[in-house]
């Protein structure tokens, strides 16, 4: 029941616009930072040569408008232990887990809950589909799944920073960032599909889950608890490898991994407990 569980669920995620939606997500962000602060510092040049060429208090404003893009550039670079390779490459992968993670569970509210509400898992489960054979598949597909291509993801912003910008990066600090992204996307689906199978509701649980995600380490921050826990990856993949604390890393990553397995365990549980509700109007799963 499980294997073709699994095979049900990979089917549905890879036809239709569910895995193209996410790749085409990943590897936008990913190609999107190293090449818009690449085209920046290009505009900049551009714009200089063209206010020499014009002259007079005309050559003054574009100076000025260069010297508010350079400064800009230059407080990014220093941000970033001097390095624009670096600025593209963090600003890329933190993309990834925030604004991607968003577009991500939009694209999945059909299997996280959302076909509940629509009724389409009345039929299978009267047919034999047990809860097991429900929620298991779709925790081994779609968080691990996730969690791979935003690793890639990674992989690619790296790859085309230090292309664009003369080998810049080390390869452990690429590797490091991209894991850390991968393990948090890989928690925090395990959570998104923890909410939407539980409450049925897909959108409802987007918001839940993106705006706890958004509230939370803030809220650890403030009270002084912001390590060994699955939102630290977040901020550890700004660190370079050489300078992150390895024990958080280390705990962070299994505790992320301890929680996922928890969010898998509980939305068993609670579908398991639920009861189909085989009458007119939404269902009660």
């Amino acid at each position: 029941m499980i294997r073709a569980g699994i095979k049900k669920e990979f089917m549905l995620f890879s036809r239709g616009f569910r895995l193209i939606g996410v790749i085409i997500t990943v590897i936008g962000i990913s190609l999107l930072y190293p090449l818009m602060y690449k085209s920046m510092e290009m505009m900049a040049g551009q714009i200089a040569d063209m206010g020499q060429q014009i002259g007079g208090e005309a050559q003054d404003q574009v100076a000025g408008a260069v010297n508010s893009i350079n400064s800009m550039m230059g407080s990014l670079e220093s941000l970033y232990g001097g390095s624009m390779a670096a600025v593209g490459f963090k600003t890329g992968v933190s993309s990834i887990t925030s604004t991607g993670f968003l577009i991500i569970a939009l694209l999945l509210m059909a299997t996280a809950g959302g076909e509940q509400k629509k009724r389409s898992v009345i039929i299978p489960n009267c047919a034999g589909l047990t809860p097991a054979g429900y929620v298991l598949p779709k925790f081994i597909v779609y968080p691990l799944m996730i969690g791979l291509l935003s690793f890639l993801g990674g992989i690619i912003t790296g790859s085309i920073s230090n292309l664009i910008y003369n080998n810049e990066l080390i390869i452990s600090d690429i590797i490091f960032s991209s894991f850390c992204a991968a393990v948090y996307m890989v928690f925090m689906t395990s959570l998104y599909f923890l909410v939407g199978l539980s409450t049925g509701r897909a959108g409802i649980s987007v918001i839940i889950v993106y705006g706890g995600s958004t509230i939370i380490p803030i809220l650890l921050q403030s009270l002084d608890i912001d390590r060994y826990n699955p939102f630290t990856l977040q901020t550890m993949l700004m660190s370079s490898y050489n300078d992150a604390d390895m024990n958080n890393f280390a705990l962070s990553t299994i505790v992320a991994v301890i929680l996922s397995v928890i969010c898998c365990l509980l939305a068993l549980m609670i579908t398991t407990l639920k009861r189909v509700d085989n009458t007119v109007g939404e269902a009660n799963l």
